[in-house]
């Protein structure tokens, strides 16, 4: 009797999980001269280039702890990579978005985040890569 780990199902998860690891860890690599963190990274993408949204609707629209996004983003605004604005529809949570310096630095992480992401792809065949995504994009939505 086969067992459940060994199910093609269980092994798409688990590869999953591994390739997440795999890819934040080659994330980190790509960024850590530009003196952000893979968190910082993802706030930045948030907002890149010019969205503008409060704590607590980056965390509901992206599914990640309120706290998280906050430290992130007191981080961010010390480091002068984003901006503070009124919020009319909530004084004590301002919109943040990214400053010149914040878009400039993400426009470098792009360019990396090309080169990394073509060469990893680059044994795949097209059509392979619109199946995958769209496999991917199946289980977000099953999730969500």
């Amino acid at each position: 009797m086969p067992k459940f780990t060994d199910s093609e199902s269980y092994q798409v998860i688990w590869l999953t999980r591994r390739l997440f690891r795999a890819l934040a860890q080659k994330s980190n690599e790509n960024i850590v001269d530009l003196g952000i963190t893979s968190a910082d990274r993802a706030v930045i993408e948030f907002l890149y280039p010019d969205k503008k949204f409060s704590v607590p609707a980056i965390a509901e629209k992206f599914k990640v702890s309120r706290q998280h996004i906050q430290v992130t983003v007191n981080s961010l605004l010390e480091n002068g990579l984003l901006v503070t604005k009124d919020n009319p529809r909530h004084k004590r949570s301002p919109h943040i978005s990214l400053n010149a310096k914040g878009r400039e630095i993400f426009s470098v992480v792009l360019e990396k985040d090309e080169e990394a992401v073509k060469s990893l792809f680059s044994h795949l065949s097209k059509k392979d890569i619109q199946i995958t995504r769209q496999s991917l994009q199946s289980l977000l939505n099953k999730l969500t």
